[in-house]
C-alpha cells in the first residue's frame, strides 16, 4: 500500500498542487488551499516519496526543475536524475535538491495567495521553505504525530534472517567501512559489499565508484546526513529483514522515513 501526503507550506498553510490538475508534462507546481480528503480532485494535491522522487498521485509525474528555478511535473528520468531527486530534511522541514542541498523548494516571494508558483531557491531557512507532511488516509501530521505503521519484527524466512544478522555482528569478514553522522558524532559501521549492493540501489551506486583496492584498503562510504542510531536500525533491517519500533519515539520514525528514502529502500518507505 502506497502512502500519500499533502506537502504543506508552513508560512501559508497551503499545499503543493499540480496547476489546474493537468495531466501534461512541464505544468507548474503551485500552492493552493488544501482540499478535503473526500474531494474528487484531491489527488492533484497528493504526493508519495518514491526513492528520491516525489510523485503526484493523479498524474504519476514527478517534481522536476526546468529553466534553473521553475518547479514543474514531468516524466521520471533515469537515475541519477539531478533535477528530479529530492531529500526531505526532518531537522528543518526543507525539501532540498539531492545533488545540491543548498537549493530547496520555495514558495515564490513568500506569498500566501493561491496559485503562487513553487520554485527552486537558495536555502535561507524562511518559513516559505519549510513544509510539513500530512498523511492523506488518516490526517496525522507525520512530523509530529507519526504512528507505528511498520510491522514489528518484519521477517523474511526467520532462520535466514538470524544467520544474516550473525554475519553483520561478526567482525572477521567485513569489506566495507561506513562512516555515519557528522563530527564529533561519527560512528563507523562494518558491513559487506555484496549485501549492501543487493539491498540498496543507493549504496550500490556508492560502492560502484569506491571498491576495495588491491592493496587491501577497504571500501569506504560516508553518510553524513543520517544519524548513527538511525542507521543502525536500518542496517539491521538490510541484513535481517527485521524492524522493531517498540522503543522508537515518533521523531525517530520520521528520521527513519527520511533515511530509508535517501538509501532508496522503497520496500521500507511504503510501510512508514
Amino acid at each position: 500500500m502506497t502512502n500519500y501526503y499533502w506537502i504543506i507550506a508552513q508560512h501559508s498553510g497551503k499545499v503543493l498542487e499540480v496547476k489546474d490538475g493537468s495531466f501534461c508534462s512541464l505544468v507548474e507546481i503551485v500552492q493552493n488551499t488544501k482540499k478535503s480528503e473526500l474531494d474528487s480532485n484531491v489527488d492533484m494535491q497528493l504526493w508519495y516519496f518514491n526513492g528520491g522522487f516525489i510523485t503526484n498521485k493523479r498524474t504519476g509525474l514527478v517534481l522536476d526543475v526546468v529553466g534553473d528555478t521553475n518547479i514543474v511535473q514531468d516524466q521520471k528520468h533515469a537515475e541519477p536524475s539531478r533535477g528530479q531527486e529530492w531529500v526531505y530534511n526532518y531537522a528543518d522541514n526543507s525539501i532540498s535538491l539531492k545533488f545540491n542541498r543548498n537549493f530547496v523548494l520555495d514558495v515564490a516571494a513568500a506569498k500566501t495567495d493561491n496559485n503562487t508558483n513553487i520554485q527552486l531557491w537558495e536555502k535561507h531557512g524562511g518559513k516559505n521553505q519549510q513544509f510539513n507532511l500530512q498523511k492523506w488516509d488518516d490526517g496525522s501530521v507525520v512530523v509530529k504525530d507519526a504512528v507505528t505503521n511498520i510491522i514489528d519484527n518484519f521477517k523474511f524466512l526467520p532462520k535466514l534472517s538470524q544467520n544474516f544478522l550473525e554475519i553483520l555482528d561478526d567482525d572477521e569478514y567485513y569489506d566495507v567501512n561506513i562512516e555515519v553522522g557528522n563530527n564529533p558524532h561519527v560512528r563507523i559501521f562494518h558491513a559487506h559489499m555484496v549485501i549492501l549492493s543487493y539491498r540498496s540501489p543507493y549504496l550500490r551506486r556508492k560502492l560502484s565508484t569506491n571498491k576495495k583496492n588491491n592493496d587491501g584498503t577497504l571500501a569506504r562510504i560516508e553518510l553524513p546526513n543520517i544519524l548513527p542510531e538511525i542507521f543502525e536500525i536500518i542496517l539491521r533491517y538490510i541484513y535481517g529483514g527485521k524492524l522493531s519500533l517498540k522503543e522508537c519515539d515518533t521523531s525517530n520514525i520520521i528520521k527513519l522515513l527520511v533515511a530509508a528514502n535517501e538509501l532508496s529502500l522503497q520496500e521500507l518507505v511504503i510501510y512508514i
